[in-house]
């Protein structure tokens, strides 16, 4: 453990420099950081999802501690200021209403949607970065909301308590409350070093999992794919142990997360030194089919995070990354630029249809299959202490 503590050390050390380099702006407290529409797989069938992002004070992790070690969600958080319940409400109420998008000719009615979700850049049960009112006051709206049938959420395991969960459940009564958390890893050293997740004791979500189900919701467990220090054949592997373990642990459904690239992040000053790639676009389909083959369950609730038809609606995504994309990355997972784009719109129909033969609906690309190949072939003897020692130094 001693080794694990002064490499994370190391890695929180150069994030925290990192930080320190991002500008900091100013946004609308009032006004959204994005909404968008996106096709979702519910209920057997392909529907409309609603995505709400408000413009929030930040995430507690990367404030503390600099955060995990692929994100940069807070390059969309004003870090001078604090947002007030009255400003959540009223962000929350231009949802409700319609109004402040960037078409006035949008014509919107969120009953039109039976999947929500309503995420904050961070921890939607932290108080600290979201008020209990507002949270209530949100959810005893959405209550009211005759065609929305499932809300989703995110947080951090630690927040997930007897008092939160029931503070929405009080006013949250019928619909189903689907809670998303950052398992990312398994593996303590990958999870604490790699991801930088902040979670050395897993029992804090196994027991957020227990709280859940006693309140009749639904626990999503995001894992991050490809972090930092690892290749590409290790990287797979954990993802699969990962998914594997978290259905043990009781959760029930995953979301593979395919690291991607944001400014100001430490997998993006990786990138930039030429110590890390993101992701091949072909190694997804092996972890998908890797879950699949220890698993005798067809019926998996297994996501491919990133990858949804979208129609952006309000924020920044609306406007090209170099203007004001200050939380979309300008690099997601790949292959060649041959292939690329079918994959990704093959990505798109399986999570419309879960449906594992739409990731094989794509010819061998003779211009990167075999190298993906030979990837999956490097090794790295080095354990993963000495290759942190190696590409950012000691302390």
């Amino acid at each position: 453990m001693e080794n694990l503590k002064k490499t994370k050390n190391i890695v929180e050390n150069k994030i925290k420099e990192l930080r320190d380099m991002t500008p900091n702006k100013h946004f609308e407290h009032t006004k959204l950081a994005e909404i968008e529409i996106n096709k979702f797989f519910f209920e057997g069938k392909t529907v409309d999802r609603v995505m709400v992002v408000l413009r929030a004070n930040g995430c507690e992790h990367y404030k503390k501690n600099g955060g995990c070690s692929m994100c940069s969600h807070f390059n969309g958080t004003d870090r001078n200021a604090n947002i007030t319940t009255e400003e959540y409400i009223e962000q929350w109420e231009s949802v409700l209403s319609g109004k402040n998008f960037d078409n006035d000719n949008i014509k919107f009615d969120i009953n039109d949607y039976p999947v929500v979700c309503v995420y904050n850049l961070g921890s939607l049960l932290n108080k600290n970065e979201i008020s209990t009112e507002a949270v209530r006051y949100i959810f005893q709206s959405l209550n009211k909301q005759k065609g929305v049938k499932k809300v989703i959420i995110e947080s951090r395991a630690e927040y997930i308590t007897e008092e939160t969960i029931s503070n929405i459940r009080d006013v949250y009564i019928n619909g189903i409350l689907e809670v998303g958390i950052g398992i990312e890893s398994t593996n303590i050293t990958i999870r604490e070093v790699c991801h930088h997740k902040e979670l050395e004791d897993l029992e804090i979500a196994k027991e957020a999992i227990k709280i859940l189900h006693k309140y009749n919701c639904q626990a999503l467990a995001y894992i991050n794919f490809k972090p930092i220090f690892l290749t590409e054949r290790e990287a797979i592997e954990d993802a699969i142990k990962t998914a594997l373990d978290c259905f043990d642990m009781g959760f029930d459904a995953i979301s593979i997360e395919p690291t991607s690239l944001q400014d100001y992040s430490l997998a993006n000053y990786l990138y930039q030194l030429g110590q890390y790639r993101v992701p091949w676009l072909w190694s997804i389909r092996d972890v998908v089919q890797g879950i699949y083959n220890n698993l005798d369950a067809r019926d998996l609730d297994i996501r491919l995070g990133g990858y949804f038809d979208e129609e952006v609606l309000s924020g920044s995504q609306g406007v090209g990354y170099e203007e004001k994309n200050e939380i979309f990355p300008h690099m997601t997972s790949l292959n060649c630029d041959r292939c690329s784009n079918k994959f990704i719109e093959n990505i798109k129909k399986f999570n419309m249809t879960y449906k594992l033969e739409e990731l094989y609906d794509i010819e061998k690309c003779d211009k990167c299959y075999k190298i993906w190949e030979d990837t999956k072939k490097i090794k790295d003897s080095r354990n993963i202490e000495s290759r942190v020692l190696d590409i950012l130094g000691d302390e």
